[in-house]
């Protein structure tokens, strides 16, 4: 009974995020960032910046050319983009460039995020992150080979590095800006990270698996394996706090996101487009956005929305997903039955 329960729960979770909208995009979206309502998308291959709002694309930006880089990942911090080229610069952007950031060993799989006070970029082909400060500042800080992976803890200014050359994290503290944490995991090498208040680190690898673990101590909690193969250097996860679940994108040669729930430990495979990269969520919509770099698509995916805070109205996404469940509902029921 428990573990059709579990199953039961899975399919539910699936069965309201699986209704979604695809929006046609420039070619190659990359990966986007969540800002004042709108969804910022790099069309990689077209060199654009792309303003989503809902299912629409609102505004289309060009973006600078650098000879051998194309735009890849995208941070926000103050009213400025920032920028960082796969095998070029960073730029700091606000539709046109203010400054731009030459970072050594930048290389083909760079991660930028934004802090408090910081942008903090990745030198995937070399041992450092490079720590951007708003006055344009730029300190390197010593890491393990290969970095590509970033998690920040806004709470005690700790951002997380991860490398594709090791099985090390690393814990950074911005008051400092020195090395205060390192761990060891049991898996290869990092592809993605990303925080889960108050205290937790949610860490994708190329074995396949998501190991949660405490981001004090290091000690592994439990683990997701992912059933089908394509966490790489590409994937991304984020975690969304209106259903405590993580999502991350299994970018190579593949179609699907991965939906971990942490209470249930449940886990299910959303189809979206060919090779999805990046993924960010409106929290005020409640929807998860998906760059499909394969077929130049944005998937929006219905997220089911806290109760903390109730919708006027039920869309027709909900309404749909609500027929869903009561048929997943209803089949269990049945299946309980005949047993």
């Amino acid at each position: 009974m428990k573990i059709f329960l579990i199953l039961l729960i899975s399919l539910l979770l699936v069965a309201m995020s699986a209704i979604q909208v695809q929006i046609g995009s420039g070619e190659g979206p990359s990966y986007g960032i969540y800002v004042n309502g709108e969804i910022y998308v790099i069309a990689q291959s077209s060199n654009m910046l792309q303003v989503v709002r809902g299912s629409s694309i609102i505004e289309n930006y060009s973006l600078p050319s650098y000879s051998g880089a194309v735009p890849f990942r995208i941070a926000y911090l103050d009213g400025y983009f920032y920028i960082v080229y796969q095998k070029g610069p960073v730029i700091k952007w606000n539709g046109s460039v203010i400054s731009t950031y030459n970072v050594p060993q930048v290389g083909k799989f760079p991660s930028i995020i934004s802090t408090d006070n910081y942008v903090v970029v990745t030198a995937s082909y070399g041992d450092k992150i490079y720590v951007i400060s708003p006055g344009g500042n730029v300190t390197p800080i010593t890491v393990m080979n290969g970095p590509q992976a970033l998690a920040y803890d806004n709470l005690t200014n700790i951002v997380y590095v991860g490398g594709y050359d090791t099985n090390l994290v690393y814990g950074v503290s911005l008051n400092t800006l020195k090395v205060v944490y390192n761990f060891t995991l049991n898996d290869t090498t990092v592809d993605a990270m990303t925080f889960i208040p108050p205290d937790e680190l949610a860490i994708a690898t190329y074995d396949q698996q998501v190991e949660i673990i405490n981001a004090t101590t290091g000690k592994i909690l439990y683990v997701f394996s992912i059933p089908t193969f394509g966490v790489n250097g590409y994937s991304y996860m984020i975690y969304v706090p209106a259903n405590d679940s993580l999502y991350l994108s299994v970018a190579h040669k593949n179609d699907v996101v991965a939906v971990m729930n942490l209470k249930t430990h449940s886990l299910g495979l959303i189809t979206v487009g060919n090779s999805p990269n990046g993924i960010v969520y409106d929290p005020e919509n409640h929807e998860i956005y998906v760059m499909n770099y394969g077929s130049n698509t944005i998937s929006v995916i219905p997220v089911s929305a806290p109760s903390s805070h109730p919708s006027n109205s039920l869309t027709s996404y909900y309404i749909l997903a609500l027929v869903a469940v009561v048929v997943v509902v209803a089949l269990g029921v049945l299946a309980v039955k005949r047993r």
